[in-house]
C-alpha cells in the first residue's frame, strides 16, 4: 500500500466527522431558535402604553440621548426616535431596539389605520415629584414613550397630548 492510500480514508474520515459536527451544530441552533421564535412572538403582542411628545424643531434637539449615538439625524435616526420611560428602558439595555406604536381609544385625536416603528435612543426621567397616575408619566410602572413632535403627528393630532397607545416588539 501507498502513503497517498493510507491517507485518503483518513481524510475521508475526518472530512465525514467534520460533516457530522457541522449538521448537529445545524440542528441545535434550529430546535433552540424555534424556541427563540416563540418568544419573540411574545414581545410582538400589542401592549397598553401611553405617549407625550416634545417638540423637536431644533436639530440639536436630535443630539445625544442615553443611549450615546450622537447626532441622531446624522446617524440616519431622523426622528423616528423615542425615549423610554424606566419601566421599558431596562437600564439602557433596550437601545437600539425598535417598537412600533399605534393610536387606540380616542377616536378624537388618533389617525385611524396608522402606526410608526421607533428606535429607542433615549431614557426619559421618573419624576418621582408627581404619582405615577397624576403628572409622573414616565414614573415607574407606566410603560411611556416620549416621540418628537414629527412621529406623533404620524398616528395622532398633537392636541392629544398624553395618549394612550398599544406597542410591540
Amino acid at each position: 500500500m501507498t502513503a497517498a492510500m493510507i491517507r485518503a480514508p483518513t481524510f475521508l474520515l475526518l472530512l465525514l466527522q467534520l460533516l457530522f459536527t457541522t449538521v448537529a451544530a445545524h440542528f441545535s441552533s434550529s430546535s433552540s431558535s424555534s424556541s427563540s421564535s416563540s418568544s419573540s412572538a411574545t414581545l410582538s403582542e400589542w401592549r397598553s402604553g401611553r405617549a407625550t411628545y416634545y417638540a423637536a424643531a431644533d436639530p440639536r434637539d436630535a443630539v445625544g440621548g442615553a443611549c450615546g449615538y450622537g447626532d441622531l439625524v446624522k446617524s440616519g435616526y431622523g426622528m423616528a426616535t423615542v425615549g423610554l420611560s424606566e419601566a421599558l428602558f431596562e437600564r439602557g439595555q433596550i437601545c437600539g431596539g425598535c417598537f412600533e406604536l399605534r393610536c387606540v381609544d380616542d377616536l378624537r385625536w388618533c389617525i385611524p389605520g396608522t402606526s410608526i416603528i421607533v428606535t429607542a435612543t433615549n431614557f426619559c426621567a421618573p419624576n418621582y415629584g408627581f404619582p405615577a397616575d397624576g403628572g409622573g408619566h414616565c414614573n415607574p410602572p407606566n410603560n411611556h414613550f416620549v416621540l418628537p413632535i414629527e412621529a406623533f403627528e404620524k398616528i395622532a393630532i398633537w392636541k392629544a397630548a398624553n395618549m394612550p397607545v398599544h406597542y410591540r416588539r
